[in-house]
């Protein structure tokens, strides 16, 4: 194999835990491979930043200075400044690999480069962010620390094939035990526990801290040595001294070290008599294993990554456990940025585990420095670049030639990668219309998309030869809901029967409501996921209502017609490339008995959308005229009524819920789910409907109450915030807001109801 050059992308500056990964693990790899470095860090790193190229001796080496290119600052989250540093990457160095090492999800390390991208992360939870994990997706390979890792980014949804285990090292000549090593605070003679790590919750630092204080009293010549600082805490204390004041840990048993030098860390870890780690999660946790280096016995908690070299080693800490890794009162993250969850140490046994160490330390440091022994051997950078070696070969085998990738989620894309510098001109088609949709010129490693989001039978060609023509009979297509309504979910449900059964295909739905569907037999052919959760699929296709961020209605992108001009119904028909027809699957249940003695009749008066909504009044009196009728009437709501004529069911489950609405004598509701739910039961429902037009929901078993005096749903010039669904086009914050229901009389109803129950005896 001819030895590619590669061009990584990193944090490579620093002094965390991260930083120390990047450069190590490079410097390894330089003796292998040609390496350039494009460095992306963030100013307040470092303290008296200025112009300058930071050039600090303690972390970087001339076979650094030789790999950096150039200088990427964060200034704000979304604007970047390049600064150039040490030498001038240019168009000379033509890589034919990328590594992309990233800890967090920022679109710059994603950029299109020439080459096929690996990515390497190191990540602390059970589950991506969902935006990061979709750009990971798009790397030809993903290299994670630990198996735990891979086994987590796989049951997200990550092809297997694609993950490797690339471990993270410790560099045995630096850390390693060494009795010699002298620190002028430690001639005390009091026995010192490290605690080194940024303060964060995921770190434990404050729980940990606690525990020590709650085993070791005053009187015990014991001290804690921190190095806590975190410069990106959310906290609002602008020093680690504050912050342990806010919490009642600033005591003088407390050492607290800012930012020592590396030689000082080191001799920190050599000299100490034990190292604390007991955090909710690590992606590998590069202090630990330094200090199992250094022959320091070391307390653990027993899970994620960190196993991958602790297992059967050390002082491991009991978990009780998981929980959201959203944080806590002092997380330095929001709830976007930490998805899935965290492993709660038990701290009671932590206690334990410290008063443990600390009676019986001359056994486990014993213990510790022959550990030392295996970790070093076992665990060097020269192991870990030599893993990746092979896979970077498994990479540029793969793209010597060239390798077109079609696929079809939410609009057809067309990937073409290898070494060649060859051009390609790419057409999407409708077979049905013979019409070109897209069309446009790419290079190797490049990729283009066509916008069309919804069903079309597609034919691809490329430079003029037709390459791929979609066909879904035995694939697996996934549809997506992009609704919280129970009401648009059963209108579309139907149709996704309809294209399972034209394209002869598995369907996997995600929909906000899969617990109540997957019960029902109708559905017992679709397999239902939750929401946001990648699968593996030749398409993706999404039924909803569109706008953009201003309210316009989608302009063909994701609706192929405006969705508010048509029938709901026929939204999801023409996203699926359905003839418009209305379809009552009906739904199945164990029927029981009438929960309600003699006649009655159900009300649905609510609805998402307040804009639909009928005056609470109107059906106060509505109920009373039905009760002088001999029917009493079911309110299905969970707001309450204090008038005497209702009966209220709040919180039916799902069989009771129908049973109610099957043995009614009729339903009478609002545009709303339970209108729909109805409708499926094949029971007449009497609408109560001012704004919609006739035909707009279902229109088989209904009476529609309407007074026709309002289009503002269909006009093309409103534009609906989906946030306000209270919201009035034509008289917003007037006493005429919502006329369109406030006209509907309490008389015209109730003759709609009579008329049909007169007409149905």
């Amino acid at each position: 194999m001819k030895i590619p050059k590669i061009f990584a992308h990193t944090s490579y500056i620093g002094t965390t835990g991260y930083n120390n990964h990047a450069r190590d693990f490079f410097r390894e790899l330089s003796n292998t491979f040609k390496i350039k470095v494009r460095n992306f860090t963030v100013p307040k790193y470092f303290s008296g930043w200025s112009d300058e190229p930071f050039n600090n001796e303690d972390y970087l080496q001339d076979i650094d200075k030789k790999m950096l290119t150039s200088l990427s600052l964060w200034e704000t989250d979304d604007k970047l400044i390049d600064k150039e540093i040490y030498t001038k990457f240019g168009n000379e160095f033509n890589h034919n690999v990328n590594i992309i090492l990233s800890e967090c999800n920022h679109h710059y390390f994603y950029q299109q480069y020439d080459g096929p991208k690996i990515g390497y992360v190191v990540w602390e939870t059970t589950r991506y962010p969902d935006q990061f994990f979709q750009k990971l997706q798009e790397c030809d390979q993903l290299w994670v620390a630990s198996n735990w890792q891979r086994d987590c980014v796989i049951e997200q949804g990550m092809e297997a094939s694609k993950v490797k285990v690339v471990p993270e090292a410790v560099d045995g000549n630096t850390f390693k035990p060494n009795s010699k090593a002298t620190l002028p605070e430690y001639d005390d003679g009091r026995f010192k526990f490290l605690i080194f790590g940024r303060w964060d919750y995921r770190k434990s630092t404050k729980e940990i801290m606690e525990a020590f204080f709650q085993e070791f009293s005053e009187d015990e010549p014991v001290d804690l040595v921190v190095s806590i600082d975190n410069l990106f805490a959310r906290d609002g204390f602008e020093t680690t001294e504050k912050r342990l004041e806010h919490y009642n840990l600033l005591n003088p048993r407390v050492k607290v070290k800012h930012f020592p030098t590396r030689e000082e860390y080191i001799k920190y870890l050599q000299k100490g008599h034990v190292f604390l780690s007991c955090a909710r999660s690590e992606g590998w946790n590069l202090p630990l294993i330094e200090a199992m280096a250094c022959g320091t016995p070391s307390i653990y908690s027993n899970c994620s990554g960190q196993l991958e070299f602790a297992e059967g080693k050390g002082l491991p800490v009991k978990i009780k456990k998981m929980i959201p890794a959203l944080g806590g009162e002092y997380s330095s993250y929001s709830q976007s940025e930490v998805p899935g969850e965290f492993y709660e140490p038990d701290f009671e046994d932590l206690k334990k585990v410290m008063r443990d160490a600390y009676v019986n330390y001359k056994k486990h440091k014993k213990r510790a420095l022959k550990e030392s022994k295996d970790i070093i051997k076992k665990f060097t950078w020269k192991n870990a670049a030599e893993i990746s070696h092979k896979y970077i070969k498994e990479v540029v085998d793969n793209a010597k030639e060239n390798i077109t990738t079609i696929s079809f989620q939410n609009g057809p894309k067309v990937e073409i990668t290898g070494y060649n510098k060859n051009s390609y001109f790419v057409e999407f088609i409708n077979k049905d219309t013979n019409q070109i949709l897209h069309s446009g010129t790419i290079e190797n490693n490049m990729w283009i998309k066509c916008s069309k989001e919804y069903y079309i039978p597609w034919i691809i060609k490329i430079n003029g030869k037709k390459m791929y023509e979609l066909d879904l009979k035995n694939k697996i297509v996934k549809i997506s809901f992009d609704t919280k309504s129970i009401g648009d979910t059963l209108a579309y449900l139907p149709q996704v029967l309809e294209f399972q059964k034209k394209h002869k295909c598995a369907i996997v739905v995600s929909t906000f409501y899969n617990d109540w569907f997957r019960l029902l037999p109708v559905y017992q052919n679709l397999k239902f996921i939750e929401p946001d959760i990648p699968h593996d699929c030749i398409a993706e296709y999404t039924l909803g209502s569109f706008q953009d961020d201003n309210g316009n209605w989608n302009d063909g992108t994701k609706n192929p017609i405006q969705p508010n001009t048509i029938p709901l119904i026929q939204v999801a028909t023409d996203i699926l490339g359905l003839p418009y027809k209305e379809i009552q699957h009906g739904i199945d249940f164990d029927l029981f008995p009438s929960p309600i003695s003699g006649k009655y009749i159900c009300i649905g008066p609510e609805s998402t959308a307040g804009l639909k909504e009928w005056p609470y009044q109107n059906w106060k009196e509505l109920a009373k005229k039905l009760h002088k009728k001999g029917y009493k009437v079911v309110s299905l709501t969970t707001k309450g009524f204090k008038g005497i004529n209702i009966i209220e069911k709040r919180n039916l489950n799902w069989n009771d819920l129908f049973n109610h609405l099957y043995h009614a004598e009729l339903f009478i509701g609002l545009g709303s789910g339970l209108s729909w739910i109805n409708h499926n039961l094949k029971k007449h429902t009497v609408m109560i409907n001012g704004f919609l037009p006739l035909g707009y929901e279902f229109t088989k078993n209904i009476t529609k109450v309407e007074d026709h005096i309002c289009t503002c749903w269909t006009d093309k010039n409103n534009h609906f915030d989906k946030g306000n669904w209270n919201w009035c086009p034509a008289f917003e914050g007037t006493d005429l807001q919502h006329k369109c229901m406030k006209s509907i009389t309490v008389e015209m109803v109730y003759n709609s109801v009579m008329d049909f129950l007169n007409n149905k005896k």
